[in-house]
């Protein structure tokens, strides 16, 4: 499970490596998602906001208040030009908020870091919590069909001007746990390079136990997506987007 120290040394370099990733297009697709919910959110919580990308995009409807949030205050701090209000260094599993927000969002499989059932059912209980009646939780998970495809035995690397990383992925089916190791080295004073790792992992959750949770919650099940698409949602899609919604009453 990710704590405070996590990201720190992989920070500075984040958005560098996650350069393939099309954020535009996912927020495009979130805010279809909520529209076609009924929502025209008017206040918005990101959890598990990392870098912020979403706030250097026109995403979220202009007059909105949001709040970018994240577990890490090393990757929030790559977001410099959010004023301190808005950008909120926090564990989901016990939110300093008190809402209520209308949305929601916790993106590109953030809910995986929470390695076992009760801190899940902890932080669906918070979310619940700071969000208005009516609002709504949109997220995504990552699957074991994507794991075993994309992330077992696999080797990733990549350069940047006084910096190479790799990154060491694997997949363990009985214990459905995908680990990341990435290995950085980095050059200091003199052209000398030290190397620094960080470790992380991610739980594989089944669909069904889920939607489970959410009920347990408290939360109504409006949808279970397969990526990107509002077809059904299923164990062999590589990510699967849900979308929950607190009860008016």
């Amino acid at each position: 499970m990710r704590d405070e120290t996590s990201y720190r040394t992989i920070a500075p370099y984040y958005d560098w490596i996650m350069a393939h990733v099309d954020y535009d297009m996912w927020g495009r697709y979130l805010s279809r998602a909520w529209k076609k919910l009924g929502l025209e959110p008017a206040s918005i919580l990101e959890l598990g906001a990392g870098t912020c990308p979403f706030a250097r995009r026109d995403i979220f409807p202009p007059s909105a208040r949001v709040i970018y949030s994240d577990l890490s205050p090393f990757m929030l701090s790559r977001a410099p030009t959010l004023s301190p209000d808005a950008r909120v260094a926090a564990n989901a599993l016990a939110l300093p908020f008190k809402g209520p927000f209308d949305l929601c969002l916790m993106i590109y499989d953030a809910l995986n870091y929470l390695m076992d059932e009760e801190d899940v059912a902890r932080c669906l209980r918070e979310i619940k919590r700071v969000l208005a009646p009516g609002g709504l939780f949109l997220f995504d998970v990552t699957t074991e069909a994507n794991s075993r495809k994309h992330f077992h035995q696999a080797v990733d690397y990549g350069e940047l001007e006084g910096c190479t990383y790799f990154r060491e992925s694997h997949f363990d089916r009985e214990a459905r746990v995908q680990g990341n190791d990435f290995i950085f080295f980095v050059e200091g004073p003199e052209g000398v390079f030290r190397k620094h790792k960080e470790s992380h992992q991610q739980r594989i959750y089944k669909i069904d136990a889920i939607k489970t949770m959410a009920r347990k919650a408290g939360f109504k099940v409006e949808g279970v997506f397969e990526g990107f698409t509002f077809r059904p949602g299923k164990e062999t899609s590589e990510r699967v987007h849900f979308a929950l919604r607190k009860p008016a009453k």
